[in-house]
């Protein structure tokens, strides 16, 4: 089988299921996607690869064209059907075959929680915006957009805070399930806080939050695929001219 990954390394879900896929040790051909820039809108795309028209979307080919090609959006659905295929080992820590259905019902919560509490919070293209637009508007996309997203997502890291305050007799941060190993639940969404955290931002306010994305951000496939994203979010940084709350928002 041949695996075509359709991605852009700014993207929070792209990046998740290319760690993935290197944590589970599955070769792959990246084929990078404009997205901001329109390509996933381009008839090719929606018509050859993902008629969702987002990425990621994973294609998985037969070289011998016998069962042809399979092509699958939305990056939960690729990371659970990679971990269900994968010829890996690890592959049941990161998401557990049916043996261990109540592990995977808890994976499954947290992924679906994401959405609603982590992700809809995103506040990057936004700072991306806020970097490039002229200096007169910096302050009304601060007040009206920046800072109820802060608001919404400081709910979501309160939640986290609270669920990782749990007893624990591991030495290092427990991940999101209860387990020294990270899950499809904990790369979900650290991929998602990382965004911000590259661009500076610091959770203050939630020390084991940072802890454990901390935890994750070492990991080298993590730290490898984040490096796109940390120099954007450096340059972001540099250039902000302290029009972003970097201390403030999360303490």
């Amino acid at each position: 089988m041949t695996l075509t990954l359709y991605a852009h390394r700014l993207s929070q879900p792209c990046r998740a299921v290319e760690i993935l896929l290197r944590e589970l040790g599955v070769d792959y051909d990246w084929q990078e996607i404009d997205f901001a820039g329109g390509e996933t809108r381009q008839p090719w795309f929606a018509r050859e690869i993902n008629p969702m028209q987002t990425v990621p979307a994973l294609a998985v080919s037969d070289p011998a064209g016998a069962s042809g090609t399979f092509v699958l959006g939305e990056s939960h659905a690729i990371m659970r059907y990679l971990c269900r295929t994968a010829d890996s080992e690890v592959a049941p820590h990161w998401y557990p075959e049916r043996d261990a259905a109540a592990r995977a019902a808890r994976i499954d919560q947290w992924m679906a929680w994401h959405h609603n509490n982590v992700r809809r919070h995103d506040m990057f293209h936004h700072i991306m915006n806020l970097h490039r637009t002229l200096p007169m508007l910096k302050y009304e996309i601060q007040d009206t957009l920046l800072r109820p997203l802060q608001a919404g997502l400081n709910a979501g890291l309160a939640r986290l805070e609270a669920h990782l305050e749990r007893p624990t007799r591991q030495e290092t941060p427990a991940m999101l399930c209860g387990h020294e190993q990270p899950t499809l639940a904990d790369l979900t969404i650290a991929c998602e806080l990382y965004q911000i955290v590259a661009v500076g931002y610091r959770f203050h306010r939630y020390p084991r939050v940072a802890s454990w994305l901390n935890t994750l951000a070492a990991r080298p496939h993590f730290r490898d695929i984040s490096a796109d994203i940390r120099d954007q979010g450096r340059i972001i940084h540099d250039e902000s001219g302290g029009y972003l709350e970097l201390e403030q928002a999360f303490a």
